[in-house]
């Protein structure tokens, strides 16, 4: 039998809770959170139907407090299944037209420069001085984000947000950070991580590979700015890992 209530309290922008094995409740943390899931409330009913898995269908919508609830996507995080599966999840989703829905549409390459600030100031200084360099050199190749066309990307796609049952991808949930942008960052883990033999174009390749070596700087300043050390921790290892 199900527990009654399971909290999942690791995500950094939502606090989950599973009720009687069949619910889920996403609650915002912070008014930046409470944005995102804006957005998801006007997206994902239009991105659904085009899509060959399941994303999460909200079936009540709060916002005195703020939470939304929706059916359990039942899978596993993924390890390295349905590769093809994968790709026409993919091709569908940054196939998707975003038109009029109110989904950001960021200068791609001015959010990392901001990024690029924020990590010099408080991320470059708990590295060794080979570190930094190579980090600098790492943070230079932003200039370099350029020159794609832009398209509906998740954002966010780690094996915990892709979810497999019986082999096959069936669900991708989390749509916080979706938003238009380089389609690569939707490859950076998988194409460093369970695929790495796809057959994609180069400059993809080369672009999502820049997004997999950065992403554990967002988790040092998380941690940083959260205070939760763990965080730090981990993203320093991963930042070393990377460079």
């Amino acid at each position: 039998m199900a527990a009654p209530l399971v909290e999942i309290d690791d995500g950094w922008d939502f606090k989950v809770l599973i009720l009687d094995g069949e619910w889920v409740m996403r609650i915002p943390r912070s008014e930046l959170s409470i944005e995102e899931l804006e957005k998801e409330i006007e997206l994902l009913p239009e991105l659904g139907p085009p899509l060959p898995v399941a994303i999460p269908r909200f079936e009540h919508v709060s916002r005195r407090p703020p939470y939304v609830v929706y059916r359990l996507i039942r899978g596993e995080p993924l390890h390295d299944e349905d590769p093809d599966g994968i790709r026409v999840f993919l091709d569908a989703l940054h196939s998707f037209d975003a038109g009029d829905l109110r989904v950001p549409r960021p200068g791609w390459q001015e959010i990392y420069r901001a990024h690029v600030r924020d990590w010099r100031r408080v991320v470059t200084p708990l590295l060794d001085a080979d570190e930094r360099r190579r980090g600098d050199a790492l943070m230079g190749e932003i200039e370099t984000l350029a020159d794609f066309a832009p398209r509906l990307v998740h954002c966010d796609l780690g094996p915990s947000h892709l979810l497999c049952r019986d082999g096959r991808l069936v669900g991708v949930v989390d749509w916080g950070d979706a938003k238009v942008g380089d389609p690569a960052i939707d490859y950076a883990w998988l194409l460093n991580g369970p695929f790495p033999d796809w057959d994609v174009d180069e400059d993809l390749r080369r672009r999502a590979r820049i997004y997999y070596r950065l992403g554990p700087w967002f988790e040092v300043e998380y941690g940083l700015r959260t205070e939760r050390p763990e965080w730090v921790r981990t993203g320093l290892a991963g930042i070393r890992s990377r460079l």
